[in-house]
């Protein structure tokens, strides 16, 4: 605020002006609302939506990203003040995101979004006819971490994603011979080894082939690409994709340090939060 003084002389009175110049505030800005992430139809590019800020049409706005393993945050796009979406090829690479609204130079930040997958620490699970968890299930309906279950118990239909079978009625405490696989739960009553599953509204859903890559991009969903089991998991390491039937989520898991005598191996994986999105790097 600029102030300009004025003297006046009136006879014997002094009148001093005080006139404000360039009085008020400065541009009013928000930031976007309701940032969302979903995946191109292809699952390989990032659909960014936003609306309007609440004090109105920005000048423009500008996406940000920044890579998986990286520190800084580039510009991914600056966008007409009238746009309220975009669509970023990020080249297999996942990251985080955000967009900032510009109101006269100064910048107004959404909440930052991610498609980076969510890892889960290697733990052990089970051959199904062995005596500990052979269940594997994503927390959906919470932070999409991994947990292990009981395939005894009917209560875990909803929440198993996949289990580990050699398809074989193996002799009460094992050995546990290979091949092993990952199968879709669905497949477990009726399992040569699983005559102690109830018989519940499992869960379907499909693998990959061996992936050769594990930071690339997972194959597409298909019916000559994804199938409800996949054997040969007891190769040190090996990496399969999993896609759920019913939610169109991708995951990746690496199986490694199979024991038969024990019947033990150990599931480390990563969940792509995005509905449809095919990209995995972590």
């Amino acid at each position: 605020m600029k102030k300009l003084i004025r003297q006046l002389g009136i006879g014997l009175l002094s009148l001093t002006l005080v006139v404000l110049v360039g009085c008020g505030d400065e541009t009013a800005g928000s930031e976007p609302t309701n940032f969302t992430l979903t995946a191109s139809s292809d699952g390989l590019s990032v659909i960014l939506s936003w609306d309007e800020p609440a004090d109105g049409q920005p000048d423009e706005y500008i996406v940000y990203f920044m890579a998986v393993n990286t520190t800084d945050w580039v510009i991914g796009a600056t966008l007409d003040g009238n746009v309220s979406s975009f669509t970023h090829d990020p080249s297999g690479a996942t990251g985080d995101y955000y967009v900032a609204a510009d109101f006269g130079g100064d910048e107004y930040d959404s909440d930052v979004m991610t498609t980076i997958p969510v890892h889960t620490a290697a733990m052990t699970i089970y051959e199904l006819e062995a005596a500990g968890n052979s269940g594997y299930g994503w927390g959906l309906s919470s932070d999409f971490t991994g947990s292990t279950y009981s395939m005894a118990d009917d209560a875990n239909a909803a929440l198993v994603d996949f289990y580990v079978t050699n398809f074989t009625d193996d002799p009460v405490g094992g050995p546990w011979p290979a091949p092993w696989s990952i199968a879709s739960p669905d497949l477990a009553p009726n399992d040569p080894g699983g005559s102690f599953v109830p018989t519940a509204n499992w869960r379907q859903n499909w693998f990959s082939d061996p992936i050769t890559d594990p930071q690339a991009a997972l194959p597409n969903y298909g019916a000559t690409t994804y199938f409800n089991y996949t054997e040969g998991i007891e190769t040190d390491p090996t990496y399969i994709g999993v896609y759920l039937g019913t939610e169109e989520h991708y995951g990746l898991v690496e199986f490694s340090g199979v024991n038969a005598t024990a019947g033990t191996i150990n599931v480390e994986a990563w969940f792509q939060t995005v509905q449809g999105l095919r990209l995995i790097e972590h």
